[in-house]
């Protein structure tokens, strides 16, 4: 999956460049990739006199990005303290003389870095294991339930609507839509929980830390959407991702880092839910200032649907 090509720090406006430096309390004098980010140019690393930092900064080529950001700010500030994520030291949403609204966040300048690519056995344990990890936490009463944030109802929707692309991702869909809706209409019962939910693993939203011997840790950022849920569902969300990234087949990463103590029909539920609502997410236009979010959503509904055909048995 390949990311929008975000601006390095000499691409920015002065005025962008200006508000950056005057938070980090110095003049940059020197920038550079954070490694692994080279291509998409996610995150840069500033030297002031100093200091080291670690940059995202968002310009309003990218407004839902840019919101995602806010939204990401406000919800860190009820996350648990040990919750895995990068200390973040500081956070600027202004509009800026020439440059329009610009989000800049700044983490602790630490030895992180994004998964290899391709993924290797070792950071996929450690993405695996992050997403079993956060399950652990209680969630925060003032998130929002996960039966909110994800749209457990798309099959539902995709029965009575029928749109014409439907057909399109497998033939196998055609007489199996309303079995799907009834699968997923379960979804109170399995994937209810007052775990913490991230709901937006990616390989962008994972950065990893070496600890030497091959031992490996992730942290998440891009916390935009935490919501409260049953302790499996980042597991669930993520798997389908990882596949279309080459990863082995969601069962064969279960069978590796096992789940212990789900229930296998709601797991089956919830990849059903989950299966359904990027199928349904994947027909939507796309979002400003980010025009390949839907293939990629598609790509990961393929994922999704043939898990789900391996679990049904069909």
């Amino acid at each position: 999956m390949s990311a929008v090509r975000r601006p390095a720090w000499s691409d920015l406006p002065p005025s962008v460049r200006s508000r950056v430096s005057e938070t980090l309390g110095g003049r940059v004098i020197g920038s550079a990739p954070l490694a692994g980010t080279e291509s998409s140019g996610q995150l840069e690393v500033l030297q002031t006199a100093s200091s080291r930092w670690i940059v995202r900064a968002v310009g309003p080529e990218a407004p839902v990005t840019q919101d995602r950001l806010a939204a990401e700010e406000a919800f860190l500030a009820l996350l648990p303290d040990d919750v895995p994520t990068p200390p973040r030291e500081w956070f600027v949403d202004e509009v800026l003389p020439g440059a329009g609204r610009w989000v800049a966040l700044g983490y602790r300048d630490e030895p992180v870095r994004p998964p290899r690519d391709p993924w290797d056995e070792a950071d996929l344990a450690a993405a695996v294991e992050l997403a079993i990890q956060i399950g652990t936490l209680d969630a925060p009463p003032e998130l929002p339930d996960a039966l909110d944030v994800i749209d457990v109802g798309a099959w539902a929707t995709l029965a009575a609507t029928r749109p014409a692309g439907l057909s399109a991702f497998t033939p196998w869909l055609v007489d199996k839509v309303e079995h799907l809706a009834d699968i997923a209409g379960h979804a109170p019962e399995a994937m209810s929980g007052k775990n913490l939910v991230h709901g937006a693993l990616r390989r962008e939203s994972i950065m990893i830390t070496d600890h030497g011997w091959d031992a490996t840790s992730a942290h998440a950022v891009d916390w935009f959407m935490p919501s409260r849920g049953a302790a499996f569902l980042d597991v669930v969300l993520l798997l389908p991702y990882l596949r279309v990234d080459g990863a082995p087949p969601p069962e064969v990463v279960l069978d590796r880092h096992p789940l212990a103590g789900v229930d296998p029909e709601a797991l089956t539920c919830a990849v059903a839910a989950v299966a359904g609502a990027l199928v349904l997410g994947s027909m939507q236009p796309p979002e400003p200032g980010m025009p390949h979010e839907r293939a990629v959503q598609r790509e990961a509904a393929h994922a999704a649907l043939e898990w789900l055909r391996t679990r049904l048995g069909n």
